[in-house]
């Protein structure tokens, strides 16, 4: 929800994944930009735009974490690991320092916004996320879409959160991270397909 009131905010843009600094590198997180809309007005206000998320004043704001950004770990204070992270590429909604004005293509109830992730400890800070040209697209991989929950739950494009069962195919995953890409997927009773054209048949 706190990237859909973004929008609203900012004339129906998502937030870029990362906003470049002066010297051309990324310097902001798309977590950053929506700490107003989580509740984080606080922070946000001491946040400075104008030094890297690690600079000497935005690093005195790494412990703060807003713990909607991470997993919660019972008698466990002051994580600042990010385990919500989104998936950038070209191919996907985050492309990068590029703001995305329109709807995905391939249906925003089909497409991935946000994943979990476990294993890469992100600063929730940090402008790193998953890339979709790196990343493993199996299940419960440090470098892909992973959870410290048994099933990894996703935020999709039209704001529900949807869970990833064991075994998905990662073609099929891969298919639910593109936004434009024209693969005609389905949540079915036994879990996401990608749905094949039936004019694609051998003729007779």
């Amino acid at each position: 929800m706190a990237v859909a009131n973004y929008r609203s905010a900012n004339g129906e843009r998502y937030p870029p994944a990362f906003v470049l600094g002066r010297d051309g590198r990324p310097w902001h997180s798309w977590r950053v930009l929506i700490l107003p809309f989580i509740e984080g007005h606080s922070i946000f206000k001491r946040y400075k735009m104008d030094e890297p998320w690690d600079g000497p004043n935005n690093r005195q704001l790494a412990d703060s974490m807003p713990k909607g950004l991470g997993f919660p770990v019972p008698g466990k204070k002051g994580s600042v690991v990010a385990n919500y992270l989104a998936v950038v590429g070209a191919e996907t909604m985050w492309q990068g320092a590029k703001s995305r004005t329109s709807e995905p293509k391939d249906g925003a109830a089909n497409t991935i916004l946000i994943a979990e992730n476990f294993g890469l400890d992100v600063h929730w800070m940090e402008p790193r996320d998953l890339n979709f040209a790196e990343m493993s697209f199996e299940l419960q991989k440090p470098a892909g879409i992973s959870s410290r929950y048994k099933v990894p739950a996703v935020a999709m494009a039209d704001t529900t959160i949807r869970t990833l069962q064991p075994g998905l195919d990662p073609n099929v995953l891969r298919a639910m991270l593109t936004a434009d890409g024209g693969e005609k997927i389905a949540d079915t009773p036994d879990g996401w397909k990608i749905v094949e054209d039936g004019r694609d048949r051998e003729l007779r």
